[in-house]
């Protein structure tokens, strides 16, 4: 294959130990306490020559290492790029990054619109939602870097906040004309994007059955949105469309699908199993190439959590058939249900046909399942609500403002479990030293104390407001729709 990583992110990996072995693996996998060398300054032993690279450094393409993703998030992240391209590679870098917070800030503000569908009556609810994605620490992490994880999620958000729309409202030609042009910048994103379709197909076949005579308008609907990103897809890549081409599915002989009925359910069996262990726990937090994990006792009060969530979902699904409330419930939460389960299935679909082509699993990573993190935190924040009315009544909002509280506390000890793995932070002043360490000089010593001090300043702030609006809702307005 022809090379195409350059001979300045070569010389990079190297000082950063992050250059990959015959195994995909580098000096961090598998090895939490390894950390390269700092200085007793705020520049690394080797930051003025990563700095110092000739600019044909940057095109002088050394091997077969990048990840190969569609286009978009690149295009987008090389406006930026291009802006500071007299910068160092720390400067480039981190103005790409910042292209990446901004599509992070305006999922949250989606999924603040979102709350306001679900929780239409209930403004703690409205603030809960978002408040919970937006300090979960993974999706922090894996939504301010170098990666097309942060505009996935983003364009996934806008998706599932449509489908909601048209699920409630009902259909309109702009949601579908927006629909469409979503799926096609998503795909151009991430190739998962395109499961989507199943997503959307939701609303569309429940306004179906609700009402016959505009079957054909929601069927046309469909199939150009279909059509249309079809066609965009195999102009713009040909026979090599990103979703085909990894799921391989027109490679599999008639060898493999004998294979396959020998085997039974046992790749799938394990994906499962391999979901609770693994995939469950990392979708909370796995760090430094998923070699870092979080304190057990982190996870056993997330389990436990979970769990009260998944109860309140079935006592609220109860309540709502016992007491025959309106349709409108029912369909809502059913729809962030069928969502999470589908995207699901087909990611573990997807898996077992990688094993049987290859023999082995690829693997399901927790950030893989973020574009749909809003309708998770919603099921989970309906399901707890439930249970704490039922058992703290009108005491219930301070079980949901401790629970926003551990949240940010869950972020915060996170981020710096992180960070206490790449630097000594056995004294304030030799963690600054640290962390100063190649990084573009806006955040090096004093400025980066400020950014410190001023986020949990913020977050300080941002806590006694939610309390103070908290304290002063009326409950009796506090009701689920």
């Amino acid at each position: 294959m022809d090379p195409n990583t350059s001979l300045e992110i070569d010389f990079t990996e190297n000082v950063f130990g992050t250059q990959r072995d015959e195994s995909g693996n580098n000096k961090h996998t598998y090895h939490p306490e390894f950390r390269i060398a700092y200085s007793d300054n705020y520049y690394g032993p080797q930051e003025s020559k990563i700095a110092n690279l000739s600019k044909s450094a940057r095109i002088q393409l050394v091997k077969n290492e990048a990840t190969v993703n569609p286009p978009l998030y690149y295009f987008l992240g090389s406006l930026t790029y291009q802006l500071f391209t007299n910068g160092s590679l720390f400067t480039r870098v981190y103005a790409v990054r910042f292209i990446s917070l901004i599509f992070f800030l305006a999922t949250i503000f989606l999924s603040y619109q979102f709350a306001k569908i679900v929780f239409e009556k209930s403004q703690i609810l409205q603030i809960a939602l978002p408040t919970l994605v937006a300090f979960k620490p993974m999706l922090i992490f894996s939504s301010t870097g170098v990666l097309p994880d942060s505009l996935t999620n983003l364009l996934f958000t806008a998706v599932l906040l449509l489908s909601l729309k048209v699920l409630k409202i009902g259909f309109k030609l702009r949601y579908g004309v927006i629909l469409g042009l979503l799926v096609v910048l998503g795909t151009l994103t991430r190739q998962q994007f395109l499961i989507s379709f199943f997503i959307i197909a939701f609303p569309i076949f429940y306004l179906i059955f609700k009402n016959y005579s505009h079957i054909k308008l929601y069927f046309s609907f469909l199939i150009s949105i279909v059509t249309f990103s079809s066609l965009f897809l195999i102009n713009r890549f040909g026979t090599s469309i990103p979703i085909i081409s990894n799921f391989r599915l027109h490679e599999l002989t008639l060898s493999d699908l004998r294979f396959s009925s020998q085997i039974g359910f046992d790749p799938i069996i394990w994906s499962f199993k391999h979901t609770l262990a693994q995939t469950l726990p990392w979708y909370w937090g796995v760090y430094k190439w998923l070699s870092l994990t979080l304190p057990p006792v982190t996870y056993q009060i997330i389990n436990r959590l979970l769990a009260i969530g998944l109860i309140g979902v079935l006592l609220k699904l109860i309540d709502i058939f016992r007491n025959q409330k309106k349709s409108q419930d029912i369909r809502l939460i059913l729809f962030l249900i069928y969502s999470s389960i589908v995207y699901f299935l087909i990611l573990i679909i997807w898996d077992y046909f990688f094993y049987l082509k290859y023999g082995y699993h690829f693997g399901i990573q927790g950030r893989y399942f973020f574009p749909l993190v809003v309708f998770h935190i919603a099921i989970l924040v309906i399901g707890i609500w439930q249970v704490f009315e039922l058992v703290f009544k009108k005491y219930a909002r301070y079980g949901l403002s401790i629970v926003l509280f551990l949240m940010v506390l869950f972020n915060d000890i996170s981020l710096f479990y992180v960070a206490a793995s790449y630097y000594d932070t056995s004294s304030f002043n030799r963690f600054i030293i640290q962390a100063s360490q190649y990084k573009p000089e806006i955040f090096k010593g004093t400025i980066l104390v400020f950014i410190l001090s001023s986020t949990i300043l913020l977050q300080a702030i941002l806590f006694f407001k939610l309390t103070k609006t908290f304290l002063k809702t009326d409950l009796a307005e506090e009701k689920i729709r």
